[in-house]
């Protein structure tokens, strides 16, 4: 770990990529634990709209949890903020509680940040996505988040939603990609394993070299309570991060928890759609307002009086904290990204003990897929 870190110091001094004085500062301070004065966040998640078309049986706005009012980010606050604050985030992700492409505006609002030099991802379920469109957005990153190999196994996670036409407006973005080679635009695909689709993750790994995207991302499923963990944990352990024993016992918690420390929320900070800050992704029904940005500003709110208050609570009772209880914690944000070169398999997991190496990855994968052609169980 250590050997990490000053690997991290010595590139961030020699590249020098947009953010990294702050990057640094705020690491050094959440390592000396200070919750304060911090510099601007390098991370910043903006929320398009928390409506959605699907119904996800594990997510707030699916299953009709959601606290907050439903609306949509307004284009002129959001153009603002970017221009005040444009120079100092390194990375926004397009993306929260809803899908952002039911905003009209979508396409329009990820061209405006990238034409301010931030790198910009998303993630979706396909059904609203506008190839044309993404490749105008000139977006770094699209994640098109599936919940199986056909509509009986996707639907039932990812409710209300089609598995044609997500995959039609996925290849066809690809095909798109292939007519502008210098396009930015790097397509992903998650695959969300669970217990009535883990049977399929083979299939998917080798479909999506097939068609051609750059990255398959098999990623461990969240959920928020025990009742949610029978229904759609996956009877191969192996893709959970939570605590096998404590399970047994009929508690949920992850395999690790972090113990008084938080770095993202020292480097990172969540937008909903009205401007209201949170701490982090793990706060959908914002129990923990820190101000608004359209109001007071983004460095005033994060280096305000109840984001100050939070990071200090996370510093010596953060086993309190709701929001904290189900995350095992995030590193640091990536401020240097590159596109791949070819075809990409990765494990998403929110225990990054648990996470392999990327070559590993592969060759998982390809095991996988060799012992399903093979009909080995």
């Amino acid at each position: 770990m250590l050997a990490r870190k000053i690997k991290l110091v010595a590139d961030m001094a020699t590249k020098r990529p947009k953010g990294w004085r702050s990057l640094l500062w705020n690491s050094t301070m959440a390592q000396l634990r200070r919750p304060g004065p911090l510099m601007a966040p390098v991370h910043v998640s903006i929320e398009p709209t928390n409506a959605c078309n699907a119904r996800c049986s594990v997510c707030e706005t699916g299953k009709g949890d959601m606290a907050r009012k439903t609306g949509f980010l307004d284009e002129h606050l959001y153009k603002d903020f970017i221009n005040k604050n444009g120079s100092d985030i390194s990375v926004l992700l397009y993306y929260f509680m809803g899908e952002p492409f039911m905003h009209r505006s979508s396409y329009d609002m990820i061209r405006f940040a990238r034409d301010k030099g931030i790198y910009v991802e998303t993630c979706t379920n396909g059904d609203f996505v506008d190839p044309e469109g993404v490749i105008f957005s000139d977006i770094n990153k699209i994640s098109f988040q599936i919940g199986g190999m056909d509509q009986e196994t996707h639907g039932r996670y990812r409710a209300r939603t089609r598995f044609d036409k997500a995959i039609a407006n996925l290849e066809e973005l690809v095909r798109i990609k292939k007519k502008y080679p210098a396009s930015n635009v790097e397509i992903e695909v998650g695959f969300i394993v669970m217990r009535h689709n883990e049977h399929q993750v083979g299939d998917f790994l080798e479909w999506a070299k097939r068609i051609g995207i750059d990255r398959a991302n098999v990623i461990d499923p969240g959920v928020r309570n025990m009742l949610e963990a029978h229904a759609y944990l996956p009877k191969d352990r192996k893709y959970w991060f939570y605590d096998e024993e404590a399970f047994e016992r009929g508690i949920l918690k992850p395999k690790k928890l972090p113990d008084n420390e938080c770095v993202w929320i020292w480097n990172s900070i969540q937008l909903n759609w009205d401007g209201t800050a949170v701490p982090c992704c793990r706060d959908p029904n914002g129990k923990f307002p820190l101000g608004n940005v359209f109001e007071k500003g983004l460095k005033a709110v994060f280096n305000g009086e109840e984001a100050t208050a939070f990071r200090r609570q996370i510093l010596t009772a953060q086993g309190d904290v709701s929001i904290c209880k189900l995350c095992s914690g995030y590193g640091l944000p990536e401020l240097q990204r590159a596109k791949p070169t070819g075809f990409v398999i990765e494990r998403h997991s929110v225990n990054e003990n648990v996470i392999p190496s990327h070559e590993e990855a592969i060759a998982d994968a390809q095991n996988t897929i060799l012992r399903d052609r093979s009909g080995v169980q």
